[in-house]
């Protein structure tokens, strides 16, 4: 009887074990499956606010009297601000918005500073900005807006940890 009853015994420790061994791994998997998932989501995300880093989603002409006129301007262009917007909340860092949010500023502000001062080259019927320039102030402007480009371009990439993945 007693060896009936060790038999069992081991059956019913090799029964939870398994069960807890498969609840566990499954439970790992799911958690490996929503981080691939927001990773992906987010990889996405920032290479949209990267494409759209021109200035013309920055909410600062919302605010700012100077800048009025200079941010979106048709309901396709506060339409994509919205839907940015709306997935910077969801999925990025406090910190990827606030220097998404002073990389469009910065952006928009050298925008309007060019066009207002005359600081831009005409290529038939495109305006190009000249990354530098003989006016002091003008190449304060540039500067900030290739420096806020640069950290949120650092951050993001340190966030995606995509140095590390594409080092391996």
């Amino acid at each position: 009887m007693n060896q009936f009853f060790g038999v069992l015994l081991g059956g019913a420790i090799a029964l939870v074990a398994s069960s807890g061994t498969a609840w566990l791994q499954a439970r790992i998997q799911r958690k490996e499956t929503r981080a691939k998932e927001l990773w992906d989501r987010r990889s996405s995300l920032y290479l949209d606010l990267l494409t759209h880093l021109d200035g013309q989603v920055s909410f600062a002409a919302d605010s700012d009297p100077y800048l009025i006129g200079y941010g979106p301007k048709t309901a396709e262009g506060y339409q994509l601000r919205r839907q940015l917007s709306a997935r910077v909340d969801l999925f990025a860092s406090p910190k990827t918005r606030q220097l998404w949010e002073k990389s469009t500023e910065a952006a928009l502000v050298l925008h309007a500073s060019t066009i207002e001062g005359g600081h831009f080259e005409q290529h038939f019927d495109q305006l190009v900005i000249p990354e530098t320039s003989s006016d002091p102030g003008q190449q304060r402007l540039i500067d900030a807006d290739k420096h806020a480009r640069e950290q949120l371009i650092t951050h993001l990439r340190e966030e995606l940890k995509v140095d590390r993945y594409l080092s391996a």
